[in-house]
């Protein structure tokens, strides 16, 4: 059984923990038990229960519980406590002159898509700073967010809406 199978099978039964539990991965907010509480961190800043629940619009015991079935679980334990938090450009890189694009799949499961996106930005002479997929396993709507050191021209927007798998690309 994979990860996501796993996960999905010990919370299947917890709606609202689910929910809270795949927004944790998505942003990569990791639990460790420090002391004898547990905590919730994005990196080294600790995170409030409290805070996570007003996010997510959960009650408060929701990220409790969910905590409390991490923990006594092996598996889920090591699992959230590797998870690290990554810097996203999408809505700053345009700010500081990179390029933002998204890209929005027929199919995020459908391989070669990354692959046929950067084969058009390497032939252009497009440096990519950073490419941020969202895993389909989490979201309904998974799309990737690809950042170049230079804005892309439409020319090359027009190439990649070409590329197998791509439905469509937004300029950023």
């Amino acid at each position: 059984m994979d990860m996501w199978d796993y996960i999905n099978t010990a919370f299947d039964s917890y709606p609202a923990e689910k929910k809270v539990i795949q927004k944790l991965i998505s942003v990569g907010l990791s639990v460790r038990i420090i002391g004898d509480e547990t905590k919730i961190f994005c990196d080294e800043i600790e995170v409030k229960p409290n805070s996570i629940a007003r996010a997510y619009k959960v009650d408060r015991r929701v990220v409790v519980n969910m905590l409390a079935r991490i923990i006594k679980d092996k598996k889920l334990y090591d699992f959230f406590y590797n998870l690290k938090p990554v810097s996203n450009f999408e809505g700053a890189g345009s700010k500081i002159g990179f390029g933002v694009i998204e890209i929005i799949p027929d199919d995020a499961n459908k391989p070669g898509i990354i692959s046929g996106v950067m084969s058009i930005l390497s032939s252009n002479g497009i440096n990519v700073r950073q490419v941020i997929t969202d895993d389909p396993e989490i979201l309904d709507n998974p799309k990737a967010i690809i950042v170049t050191s230079i804005p892309v021209s439409g020319n090359i927007l027009n190439n990649i809406k070409n590329v197998d798998g791509v439905k469509g690309v937004l300029l950023l």
